[in-house]
């Protein structure tokens, strides 16, 4: 989050003439008028060296799981219409409930999974839950590590750095130091991707790192969130597949987080 090439084409300037038609072969009486002369091409400007660089890359790919199952209907079993308005209502209602606790996220997630659509939510870096998932404090035990094998790796000479998914692991959100609406939207994520780049200088590396925190949201079996859990997998899964009006969905939802990156070479 580059320097462009600089190039300069100098023009010579016009050539203003003057002569005279003399026909003698005396030389003129007054003094002679001289052929002005185009000024010397200026060498153009050589670009300045440009820093060496370095990128960043990872990926912790969101594996299949039970939030996503999509099975067409648990056991066979056919949504209830009186069952389906009930969880509805209950759904709605908790979401309301996360909204005048102070956890937006958490209602705009349950909300967008109660309307049954499955596309995708993402908030990106400028997002209050965004701020939220930077100053917790799982995600900056996650960033000095992630940091510290950057560094390891540029250190040994490796421009390109790529980080495996073993040192990406998902982010859990559930523990001490995380704001209640990062544990009522997300808790445990399930995917991390990372990219980056910066520059080498003499004594450092400087650059930008953008983590996006990957979940799948939807409600697996074990899932008791607040005692709802039950209810919504029921909208998802029985009222979900195939789809009734008023059924549930899971979908893709992640968080776009970016800090400084900032390693010395020795």
């Amino acid at each position: 989050m580059r320097p462009s090439r600089i190039s300069a084409l100098i023009l010579a300037t016009a050539l203003l003439a003057g002569c005279s038609s003399a026909t003698s072969s005396h030389p003129p009486a007054g003094p002679a008028r001289s052929r002005s002369r185009p000024a010397p091409a200026r060498t153009p400007l050589a670009p300045r060296p440009r820093a060496d660089r370095f990128t960043v890359s990872g990926r912790h790919p969101v594996a299949p799981s039970a939030s996503q199952d999509t099975r067409a209907q648990a056991g066979g079993a056919t949504c209830q219409r009186g069952l389906l308005r009930q969880d509805q209502t209950l759904g709605d209602t908790t979401a309301s409930g996360f909204e005048l606790a102070g956890a937006p996220a958490a209602a705009r997630l349950l909300a967008h999974f109660l309307a049954g659509t499955g596309t995708p939510v993402r908030f990106g870096p400028g997002s209050p839950i965004a701020r939220q998932a930077r100053a917790s404090r799982p995600f900056r035990a996650l960033n000095r590590s992630v940091q510290a094998a950057i560094g390891a790796q540029l250190r040994a000479g490796h421009h390109r750095v790529r980080l495996s998914a073993a040192a990406l692991p998902p982010v859990l959100f559930a523990g001490p130091g995380s704001s209640r609406d990062l544990y009522l939207s997300f808790r445990g994520t399930q995917g991390l991707d990372l990219s980056g780049a910066g520059t080498i200088t003499r004594h450092r590396y400087t650059g930008t790192l953008s983590y996006v925190i990957a979940d799948s949201y939807g409600f697996p079996p074990a899932d008791r969130l607040l005692g709802i859990g039950t209810a919504m997998r029921y909208l998802q899964v029985t009222c979900g597949r195939p789809q009734t009006p008023g059924g549930a969905h899971w979908f893709p939802d992640a968080i776009t987080v970016t800090v400084p990156f900032r390693q010395p070479r020795s």
